[in-house]
């Protein structure tokens, strides 16, 4: 066999890396986690745990504008895909001691 035929062959049996998917919490007034980190493609679901109404606001590491941010509200969920490597910053506007980051490898 040859080596462009064997290394094809091992490329087959060694599946490919999936992309994780990531859940944080928001509750009266907090992230949690506060960081987490996923790799590219992945999703992030927000969570709303509290009774306050809070939102997910991208201030950093946004390619012209995405992902967008997640709107106010009391409860459910709201995901996201995260498709360029970088550090994404957030924040819940109604209460600015309130942020978090994803970062995408």
């Amino acid at each position: 066999m040859t080596a462009p035929a064997l290394l094809a062959l091992l490329m087959l049996a060694v599946p490919a890396p999936q992309a994780a998917s990531r859940r944080v919490s928001i509750g009266d007034n907090w992230f949690k986690p506060r960081a987490t980190a996923v790799n590219k493609g992945s999703s992030v679901t927000w969570s709303w745990r509290g009774h306050r109404r809070h939102n997910v606001f991208f201030y950093s590491g946004l390619p012209a504008g995405r992902p967008r941010s997640c709107p106010t509200r009391r409860s459910g969920t709201c995901t996201r895909r995260l498709r360029r490597a970088g550090r994404y910053g957030y924040v819940c506007t109604l209460h600015g001691t309130m942020v978090g980051s994803v970062r995408v490898r």
